[in-house]
């Protein structure tokens, strides 16, 4: 996309999320061309304490906070809140992903900013959502793997419940928001009115579980922990080689024989046990037994070479060293590198789609606590003698 013109070029946002959902939201938003601010408490942003440490702000703050302005407000003063008020005045959005009712005890909540500025986008990113009993309980991304089952179906047969190893819940939820924030400014343009949106991350898991949710309703299904396994197509797992671990997809019939030729298996071709996904799925074991044994015969590499010849779906299982190596996750362009204010180099994931074959604009580094606050409130029209007594009376910090 062009760096001179992004999509939301113009579009003030005004960031009062940490963490993950809420800051990967307005991660997108500013790599698209917004102008975020990001509020934060003296402390900062939690996951600036988050190890690996990069110089004085964790790995993880710097990877979702590049593009943004920091500023240090208390949002506990009265002072503090309207510093908040006043930037919601000229703003088109603002992110908020505290425990519910905290806007509301602040004098923040939706309902009272639409009234200085009714063309305010106000998006809230809950965890269990903004109604129901457990709509002020506390939520994180393993909670919420626990609570909404996923847990319960993954990991090995007869194994203790795994969490997934990537935060998808709140990843997921921050492009949710994303999703929503963007059609409500296009929709603000037809109305000339905001709006409050709603992103949680159970909405988001149920969403991602479509699947599932919906043969559950359908056929009474339970979805159970098969590891790698598909549960509705075989053979579609990961298998041991005589060195490192193959994960192949045979998604269909015409996949499954091409992978028994391949490895010279045809016999189970016309073996009426596997004459069919169906009956394959129904003889999962023997199915899976049988093509284990002959694919020991092989390193990885060299199966994975004979199956992408024979037309075979594969994937070498990767760990991460060993996904950057590949020259493929280069080539698309979603990696990025940027300097942090004391010229580190940081290396991290950009914009995780293209427009016109071009993604983000050059990122701007993440920002120093409190870097813009200054820089912010004069630009509300505050004067010296102003934003030296919100400094001496701690209701601001920063530069």
């Amino acid at each position: 996309m062009s760096s001179v013109n992004p999509p939301l070029a113009g579009i003030r946002v005004v960031d009062l999320s940490r963490v993950l959902a809420g800051p990967y939201c307005t991660l997108l938003l500013s790599m698209l061309g917004a102008d975020v601010v990001k509020v934060e408490d003296r402390k900062g942003d939690e996951s600036r304490t988050w190890p690996p440490m990069v110089g004085n702000a964790g790995a993880t703050y710097k990877a979702l906070n590049l593009n943004k302005r920091s500023i240090v407000v208390d949002l506990k003063t009265p002072e503090g809140a309207q510093i908040v008020r006043d930037l919601a005045a000229k703003a088109d959005v603002l992110v908020e992903n505290f425990k519910t009712g905290t806007m509301e005890r602040f004098g923040l909540d939706y309902e009272s900013l639409k009234q200085i500025n009714p063309r305010l986008i106000f998006a809230s990113i809950t965890a269990f959502g903004s109604v129901g009993p457990r709509a002020s309980a506390p939520g994180y991304e393993a909670l919420m793997q626990a609570y909404n089952g996923v847990m319960s179906m993954t990991g090995e047969p007869e194994g203790e419940p795994v969490r997934c190893g990537v935060s998808y819940h709140d990843m997921s939820t921050g492009i949710t928001a994303a999703l929503a924030v963007v059609t409500s400014l296009f929709d603000r343009d037809r109305t000339g009115r905001g709006c409050k949106v709603e992103a949680s991350l159970l909405q988001t898991s149920l969403g991602l579980m479509s699947i599932q949710v919906t043969n559950y309703f359908q056929g009474g299904q339970v979805p159970q922990p098969l590891g790698s396994a598909h549960p509705m197509v075989v053979p579609y797992q990961v298998f041991s080689t005589a060195d490192r671990p193959i994960m192949i997809a045979s998604a269909n019939q015409n996949l499954y024989e091409r992978l028994c030729r391949a490895v010279g298996l045809e016999r189970l071709i016309d073996d009426p046990r596997f004459k069919d996904n169906l009956s394959r799925v129904a003889n999962r074991e023997a199915c899976l037994t049988a093509i284990q044994a002959a694919l020991t015969r092989y390193g990885r590499d060299e199966l994975v070479a004979m199956l992408e010849e024979a037309g075979v779906p594969c994937a070498p299982v990767n760990n991460l060293e060993e996904l950057m190596q590949e020259e493929q996750v280069h080539a698309i362009g979603t990696l990025i590198e940027v300097e942090d204010e004391d010229r580190r180099k940081l290396r991290l994931s950009g914009l995780p789609f293209l427009r016109d074959g071009n993604g983000a604009p050059p990122p701007r580094r993440p920002p120093a606590l409190g870097e813009h606050t200054r820089e912010v409130l004069e630009e509300l029209e505050y004067d010296s003698a102003r934003i030296a007594s919100l400094i001496e009376h701690d209701v601001v910090a920063g530069r």
